[in-house]
């Protein structure tokens, strides 16, 4: 590994051992704080708890525009069903496989916590030349972007911005997707176990998961919509009534595992089983590329303890049809690039205990007019059950720039550097640089980083190799500005 790279690494690993799942970044809020001021920086935040380090430029920079290089500093917390990892006091256990960086169990945190050591390490190399620069550092990106949401535009005084908040090096992005979540629920009336009422616990789970966005066409399983497959199998079979039902675990990340508690007759214990075990077989099959890891466990649970309630057949069965209405994966692709993702949706969260339910789904879109389409059928679906259903505000898209001087730069450079054109694309994923532009007229913005796979699950890896493109891409551009 470069010297200069190895600095970003050890950054790195410093901002691992620091928790900082979303909504509580105070600790790593005050280590950077503590950064800044080591290196006698000013450091300004807003009411929402977002911050700016500034740095001055360079020798000869010092009429050269101010950069911002933007990330943020939380992450998703996704660990495995059999971890004992406490986010809020332990380190994230980081393990090097050859060219790759993973971490034992949960959630790497490469995002965006590689994008905040890139910042860091720029500043503090002394052989990199640079412009003024504001490290701008924001709050709770993963669960709605609120951070930047609810930023104070007065914090920034440049008006170009690099985001390092993307995951394919090689790619500049220069666009990305609009997102709302939208929450249907309602109340069941629940009925007592009776002495007949056979118990089953039904578990899906080993699947890969991921984001919700740069994952949602990679046909992975949603493991809530496997579920609802499964127990209406089982209640094709024979009469079977839910009385838990849980899977997901946040708006952004596709479901990896969902558990249901039901109930049926004890003479149909042997029936319902069997149709569990057949669906689960076919499912299986259909994903056996995409989730060789995907498994469903039934068990019998013991009638003491727990819920003594339980919902009614019928009930059971709006439940169900409610799961399998709901559109989950790609809606629409790009006309114009087939193998782009222009409207989502994620089934993301379901959780239905004491005969409330709650559904949560993520959609996204690059077209606002589509992304509000989309967001009317998930609505639609959810009266249809005679839910009370409520959509966000969201956030909004970030449009293209086709004559942005920044995107020409990091082409240039890019081009100078590795002997090849980037590839400039539009992501199907909220990026900060949406909510930033909206908030910051007149910003011109563009967004890279390195290779990251798999995020917002445990099977999150960083490719080393890409790290060291990356930085020395933003080294070349940062230096362009003083021609």
């Amino acid at each position: 590994m470069e010297p200069a790279t190895q600095k970003v690494f050890d950054y790195f690993e410093q901002i691992t051992r620091i928790p900082r799942c979303s909504k509580q970044e105070q600790q790593i809020s005050r280590w950077l704080r503590q950064w800044g001021a080591e290196r006698a920086l000013t450091v300004n935040s807003d009411a929402i708890g977002n911050l700016v380090i500034r740095v001055p430029a360079s020798p000869g920079f010092e009429q050269a525009p101010t950069i911002i290089l933007q990330g943020h500093m939380d992450m998703v917390c996704e660990k495995n069903a059999d971890s004992d990892h406490d986010f809020s006091t332990d380190p994230i256990r980081v393990v090097q496989d050859g060219d790759w960086l993973t971490a034992v169990d949960t959630t790497l945190g490469a995002d965006n916590g590689i994008g905040l050591a890139l910042g860091l390490a720029l500043v503090d190399d002394p052989e990199v030349i640079h412009p003024p620069l504001e490290l701008f550092f924001t709050v709770d990106e993963e669960t709605g972007l609120t951070g930047a949401m609810q930023m104070d535009p007065s914090l920034l005084s440049g008006r170009i911005m690099i985001n390092l908040d993307s995951e394919d090096e090689g790619v500049l992005v220069v666009g990305c997707a609009g997102g709302r979540s939208t929450t249907i629920t309602r109340a069941f009336e629940e009925r007592g176990l009776s002495d007949d009422d056979v118990l089953l616990e039904v578990t899906a789970t080993g699947m890969q998961g991921g984001h919700s966005g740069v994952d949602i066409a990679k046909g992975r399983a949603n493991a809530n919509k496997i579920m609802a497959r499964l127990l209406g199998a089982g209640g094709s079979a024979k009469p079977i009534c839910i009385i838990e039902l849980v899977g997901g675990s946040a708006e952004n990340v596709i479901p990896r595992m969902c558990r249901a508690r039901i109930a049926c007759d004890r003479c149909h214990v042997a029936a319902v089983k069997q149709a569990l075990m057949d669906c689960a077989q076919m499912i299986g099959n259909e994903f056996r590329q995409t989730e060789p890891g995907m498994s469903v466990h039934i068990d019998e649970a013991p009638p003491h303890g727990g819920n003594r309630y339980r919902l009614t057949h019928k009930d059971t069965a709006k439940v169900l049809d409610l799961l399998m209405a709901l559109p989950s994966g790609p809606v629409e692709m790009a006309l114009l690039n087939p193998l782009l993702v222009s409207t989502s949706v994620n089934l993301a969260m379901v959780n239905l205990q004491g005969g409330q339910l709650v559904v949560t789904c993520n959609q996204r879109g690059s077209i606002p007019s589509r992304l509000d389409a989309i967001c009317m059928t998930v609505e639609a679906t959810g009266r249809l059950l005679g839910a009370r259903v409520q959509t966000g505000t969201g956030y909004p898209s970030w449009p293209m720039n086709p004559e942005s001087d920044l995107l020409q730069r990091c082409t240039a450079s890019y081009r100078e550097l590795f002997g090849q054109k980037p590839v400039v694309q539009i992501m199907h994923a909220g990026l900060e640089c949406g909510v930033i532009g909206d908030r910051c007229p007149g910003m011109d913005m563009i967004s890279l980083g390195p290779t990251i796979q798999n995020p917002h699950s445990p099977s999150e890896r960083l490719y080393l190799p890409s790290l060291e493109k990356v930085w020395c891409l933003l080294v070349g551009v940062l230096a362009a500005y003083q021609r």
